[in-house]
């Protein structure tokens, strides 16, 4: 870059540096503050992928996995605790998928529980 007088020249022609503009769905979510921004929360969504995965066992047991690996700090542990899966496993694999939907229900709602005020509830 060619200096003048010790600092550099900046050319007059070097594009606008900055966000791309917003167009559509982008401009109308803009103004609507934290709701525009909330991520959901992915342990919903796993637990909402194991209650529809019941019938098969591997995909579960991964399920469950996961969910072992997501810390609850107002639980003070996981959100799905080994003991809980163990449990969830041996309910499926002996065929009493109601037994093991009603252990991550509990689980469920011990999670939830404390986030209904923040508006993290499930909407339905």
């Amino acid at each position: 870059m060619p200096r003048h007088g010790g600092r550099a020249v900046i050319p007059d022609d070097l594009p606008e540096v900055g966000p791309p503009p917003l167009e559509g769905e982008d401009m109308a979510r803009r103004g609507k503050g934290f709701k525009a921004r909330k991520r959901e929360d992915h342990a919903l969504v796993l637990i909402r992928d194991l209650l529809a995965s019941l019938d098969d066992p591997a995909r579960a047991r991964r399920l469950l996995l996961e969910l072992g690996r997501y810390y609850d700090p107002v639980l003070g542990g996981a959100i799905v605790e080994v003991s809980h899966q163990r449990a969830i496993i041996e309910a499926i694999e002996a065929g009493r998928p109601g037994a093991a939907e009603a252990l991550i229900q509990a689980r469920y709602a011990l999670y939830i529980k404390d986030r209904a005020h923040l508006g993290r509830g499930e909407e339905g």
